[in-house]
């Protein structure tokens, strides 16, 4: 038992932990094509031809304030790496997903030891319990709206919680104040729900300091919060945020989408607060520390008002569950270092293994689904080219049909088989042919 606990807190094996995460993150991402909307943001949105310099992007972005939303950097980010190889974005955005997980399984941990089994636990759980991952950590356009904006989201909200758990009299360096205003602005400012619910709890956690550890407020903390809440009213004052995400909502309409908030809370996220609930009764069995536990539940309470914001939307894809699903993950591996530490281990054991054993299965059809939908788009590629050459223009091609949503292509639109589809319409302006038709 000594040896094991040994090496599950040894700095190799995290490494090795880390290594795994991001070389199976590198390949899956090199197995997924471009999709729907990336075709769209391939192209500069004023003159409909393709981007060629990164000055392009700016016009393009005015635009899309007007007529889409105000994910100005988000979207903004995309543009900038369609102007690159897709191999460029593959590589940083497979590092991207690892210091996610990793950013959750320090905010799991705090400042005390560490645990391959946690960091490896965390992986597998949002893999097991993200829906529509494919479209949530590989898709281009899908990882810039939804997996990266977790991680700055987290990333801004590590000092918050560093603060609540350990915080000290003496003030931050001067430079760390500074680049953490800045820092704050365009994270505020990223996609609607992510940045509100880390703005929102970045201010929690302060408040919470002052209520249950009587600390003095951090006037220097609060800069931070105030500067996201600016740039998430930036977001908010964008034409396309007032006409398409405020316009029509009615009591009706808000009551039908609470209920369909709460059916997809229900479908992906029961589990998890299960074993939340679980969880939290059994560390105050245990006598856990209370900030440990206040801190989980915070993230848990974010998870949930994630969801529910939901509740203003026009409609809810699975990956706008990610945030929730993120955050009820987070506030469960909080709780599991404080219960290993109260004579929990064997329960804490049982629970990673039983995640692992459910994991496996659909760890291993992902992959292959994955795999499977990249063979499919390399024989139509093959197929434009050979119908190309042959001096067509109107191509016919197979459509892509994934098997799980651990492909890109789960729940977003191939082509169809109308050529004038918008999908239909990009893909044939990126193939250089007058139309492309699926069957």
């Amino acid at each position: 038992m000594k040896t094991v606990k040994k090496l599950d807190g040894s700095l190799r094996a995290r490494w090795a932990v880390l290594a795994l995460i991001w070389g199976l993150a590198l390949l899956l991402n090199f197995l997924t094509h471009y999709v729907e909307d990336d075709f769209v943001y391939m192209v500069q949105l004023v003159t409909k031809e393709r981007l060629r310099t990164v000055w392009d992007i700016f016009p393009s972005m005015a635009i899309h304030a007007t007529n889409v939303n105000g994910r100005l950097v988000c979207h903004g980010l995309d543009q900038l790496f369609m102007l690159w190889p897709k191999a460029a974005f593959n590589i940083v955005n497979a590092t991207v997903s690892t210091a996610l997980l990793y950013t959750l399984y320090r905010l799991a941990v705090g400042g005390e030891g560490g645990s391959a089994a946690l960091l490896a636990a965390v992986a597998l759980a949002v893999w097991r319990f993200t829906p529509a991952f494919g479209q949530t950590y590989l898709w281009q356009t899908g990882s810039f709206n939804y997996s990266w904006a977790l991680l700055l989201g987290m990333l801004y909200l590590r000092p918050f919680v560093s603060d609540f758990l350990y915080g000290r009299a003496s003030p931050a360096p001067l430079w760390k104040k500074l680049l953490l205003c800045l820092f704050a602005v365009p994270v505020g400012s990223y996609t609607e729900i992510t940045s509100f619910i880390c703005v929102f709890l970045a201010a929690a956690f302060l408040l919470l300091g002052r209520l249950v550890k009587k600390r003095p407020l951090r006037t220097w903390l609060w800069f931070p919060v105030c500067a996201g809440a600016a740039g998430y009213l930036l977001l908010l004052s964008c034409p396309a945020e007032q006409a398409v995400k405020l316009g029509g909502l009615d009591l009706p309409s808000l009551l039908e989408s609470f209920v369909r908030a709460t059916r997809m809370l229900e479908k992906y996220g029961l589990s998890l607060l299960c074993a939340w609930a679980v969880g939290m009764a059994l560390a105050l069995l245990s006598g856990c520390g209370g900030e440990k536990l206040w801190c989980s539940a915070l993230f848990a309470a974010g998870g949930v008002a994630a969801n529910y914001m939901m509740s203003a939307a026009e409609y809810y894809p699975e990956r706008s569950f990610c945030t929730t699903a993120a955050m009820l993950i987070l506030a469960v591996a909080i709780l599991l270092p404080e219960l290993a530490r109260r004579g929990r281990a064997a329960v804490c054991a049982a629970a990673l293994a039983v995640l692992a054993v459910s994991t496996a299965f659909p760890l291993v059809t992902g992959v292959y689904d994955i795999w499977y939908t990249h063979v499919c788009v390399n024989a139509r590629e093959a197929e434009i080219a050979a119908q190309k050459e042959s001096g067509k223009t109107d191509l016919a091609l197979p459509r892509v049909v994934p098997g799980t949503q651990y492909s890109a292509f789960w729940g977003l639109w191939d082509i169809s088989g109308d050529p004038n589809m918008w999908v239909n319409r990009n893909v044939a302006f990126y193939y250089g042919v007058d139309s492309v038709t699926g069957y």
